[in-house]
């Protein structure tokens, strides 16, 4: 299927990828604003000093601001496995969304044509599509609770996700905590603290897991179906 991307608007927040730098990412956001237009105000803006390399409106519109081969300064303090700062190492697509609506049929039509295009030209793996809450748990929680990472899976991209049958939520002694906070980490969220298991870091990476995995968990501590999702996920990773 055809995809029309437009390069109507350009961002000048961009700088060079370093030298011999694979694209091993791609970090979808969205762009907490109403409209396109809102978006392209804060995109554009020399003075905010932050972009993307896609922005989808409403309507499925895509728009290219930053070349692919530039880096786009949209992930920034961010972490997934052995990587640091994925700007260097990722693209951005940035979807017009508020955080309070479902995002729109059109637009995730289009992002699933556009990771596909993305996954072809670069190579990537399909478990390498991540949301911007899940390399930056300490500062962001986008592209939220209502983006539905389930359609995305259909086509096979994003990591796994599974439904486990949890009718009695059963919090984890400290021991299990401990097993799953070691699953985060070798899923991905490489800040995990296993040394202090109450830190503030680990209450925000567990946010980011449920946000991704289990939505209806954010702001509640881990249970036993937390430790069942990460064991799957671990087991096949």
């Amino acid at each position: 299927m055809f995809l029309r991307i437009s390069n109507q608007y350009k961002s000048p927040n961009f700088d060079n990828r370093r030298k011999n730098i694979k694209i091993k990412y791609i970090i979808i956001h969205y762009t907490e604003t109403k409209d396109l237009t809102d978006a392209l105000k804060i995109l554009c803006n020399p003075n905010k000093k932050v972009s993307s390399h896609f922005v989808i409106d409403l309507d499925g519109a895509i728009f290219r601001i930053v070349d692919e081969n530039k880096r786009a300064w949209h992930a920034g303090v961010s972490f997934w496995k052995k990587d640091k700062y994925l700007n260097d190492v990722s693209l951005g697509i940035e979807i017009v969304n508020d955080g309070k609506k479902k995002f729109t049929a059109f637009q995730i039509k289009n992002l699933v044509l556009l990771l596909q295009k993305l996954i072809k030209d670069y190579g990537l793996s399909n478990q390498n599509i991540l949301g911007h809450s899940d390399v930056a748990p300490e500062r962001k929680i986008d592209p939220g609770i209502l983006f539905p990472w389930e359609k995305l899976r259909l086509y096979g991209f994003g990591l796994p996700l599974f439904d486990c049958n949890d009718s009695k939520r059963i919090n984890l002694s400290d021991d299990r905590l401990i097993i799953f906070l070691q699953n985060l980490k070798m899923i991905g969220f490489s800040q995990v603290n296993e040394k202090k298991l109450d830190s503030e870091t680990n209450k925000l990476i567990i946010d980011s897991f449920h946000r991704h995995f289990l939505k209806g968990m954010v702001g509640k501590i881990p249970s036993e179906h937390s430790l069942k999702i990460s064991n799957l996920l671990v087991s096949i990773l």
